[in-house]
């Protein structure tokens, strides 16, 4: 009986667990495509990024089932441009079901009031978007066309009044952005005929505004990054480099994403020094964490690239009073750098050496920096363990295994590192203090 009570309360925990999951089914049918599978996308920077893929059942049949990462806009589709992505707005526990035919979507049945909206907007849209993307339709068809669905655009904004305050304001911001889309776009595609300014119906001239960008919205959006090469490029044209380019948009994030969507800068990227001049130059652009993952992530492949003498990747934490610390801070002398956690016994069987260290190079260019990796909920604890072993020097607290252990790969601790006087890398993996050769190693750098 026992046994029985037992199978259904972990039975009744997963289908409670499922049904916490977000789903999305649904079917596939096409024409002259031969689907295979379907992907799921998050959508980073204003460009898809795959989640998942599933294959198609022989009926063309498909389900996903994940947790998002967090609230927003989703895609399913295809990686060709040709066969397409279909937006779907998705948060935690939602449902979906869709029938893609061809490069049309139906959402069936109940949905959530979010893809509701987004369905209406979808249907609004199908015939521009098609014409603007995959269509050769000319210039005196599209323009009358484009001129009416902006008419019944201001009124759908209206419209989109949802529980979810979040969503309003993302869908809004989308449904003007989808139609500077799909007039910029269908400027893009060679269509047989040069059109001069001149020759553009009205409505272009409302696409280019200074306050357009006021939040980084854009980046949330399917085709947001395609949207934003096309707008800078109308709004600037002709071969301009992007630290130009970027001036026609006003905020900080969706610079960034430009940055590091312009093929040319990162193609000048051949070396650590090039990433440090250019980061000197933009880093102030770079402002979501994706972003920041990002170029750490292409620092530090340029980084273990490099040969001979390399300059210390930098690092910036909290000390026990709350100040911010840089390893750069120290520039001038050596620095010795101790990663450790207040529950590593061998962090700690160090510490006695670490101190006789300490008295032995008081008064000279070195500088003791003790990097504690303990998660948030132990600072309490770390901060205890200072005051218990009369902890001097340099004291930061990384909150976890975060960047320097990711830069430095560091594993395990406790782990040793000494830096030059010029910021320089001696070592990353250097001798215990108990070892007397960490000593001569930092003698030799003074």
């Amino acid at each position: 009986m026992k046994k029985i009570i037992f199978v259904l309360t972990g039975l009744l925990f997963s289908l409670c667990a499922s049904a916490q999951m977000t789903q999305i089914w649904g079917t596939v049918k096409s024409e002259g495509f031969n689907d295979k599978d379907i992907t799921l996308y998050e959508i980073k920077d204003g460009e898809t990024k795959e989640i998942t893929k599933t294959n198609l059942a022989e009926d063309g049949s498909f389900g996903f089932m994940f947790n998002p990462a967090q609230e927003g806009f989703y895609a399913i589709g295809w990686s060709e441009f040709v066969r397409g992505k279909f937006p779907v707005y998705l948060k935690k526990g939602d449902k979906a079901e869709v029938a893609i035919n061809n490069r049309i979507i139906d959402f069936i049945g109940k949905q959530s009031p979010e893809n509701a909206v987004l369905y209406k907007w979808a249907k609004m849209t199908e015939s521009i978007r098609y014409n603007s993307f995959h269509s050769m339709q000319q210039h005196t068809e599209f323009f009358p066309a484009l001129a009416e669905l902006a008419t019944k655009a201001g009124i759908f904004k209206k419209t989109i009044q949802t529980k979810n305050a979040v969503f309003n304001e993302s869908m809004r911001q989308i449904v003007g952005y989808d139609l500077d889309l799909y007039a910029l776009n269908f400027l893009a595609l060679p269509r047989g005929v040069f059109l001069k300014k001149e020759d553009l119906s009205p409505f272009y001239k409302t696409i280019v505004d200074p306050k357009k960008f006021n939040t980084d919205g854009v980046l949330g959006m399917l085709n947001g990054k395609r949207f934003l090469d096309l707008y800078g490029n109308f709004a600037m044209p002709g071969r301009v480099p992007i630290n130009q380019k970027i001036t026609v948009f006003n905020n900080d994030a969706i610079k960034g994403a430009c940055i590091l969507g312009d093929s040319q800068s990162i193609r000048g990227l051949n070396n650590y020094a090039a990433y440090q001049n250019f980061m000197d130059k933009y880093s102030k652009y770079f402002q979501s964490p994706y972003q920041k993952s990002t170029v750490e992530d292409l620092g530090l492949k340029l980084y273990n690239k490099e040969t001979g003498p390399k300059p210390a990747l930098n690092f910036t934490y909290p000390d026990q009073n709350g100040k911010m610390v840089s390893l750069t801070d120290f520039k001038g002398k050596v620095v010795v750098v101790d990663v450790w956690a207040t529950w590593c016994a061998p962090c700690k069987q160090q510490i006695p050496y670490l101190k006789k260290m300490e008295e032995a190079f008081k008064g000279k260019d070195v500088v003791f920096m003790s990097v504690s990796v303990d998660y948030e909920k132990d600072k309490k604890a770390w901060l205890q363990m200072l005051k218990e072993l009369d902890l001097h020097g340099v004291q930061l607290f990384a909150s976890g295994w975060s960047k320097i252990a990711k830069d430095y790969a560091i594993s395990s601790i406790p782990r040793f590192m000494v830096f030059d006087k010029n910021g320089n890398v001696v070592s990353v993996d250097a001798p215990r203090p108990s070892d007397p050769k960490l000593t001569e190693m930092v003698n030799k750098e003074l």
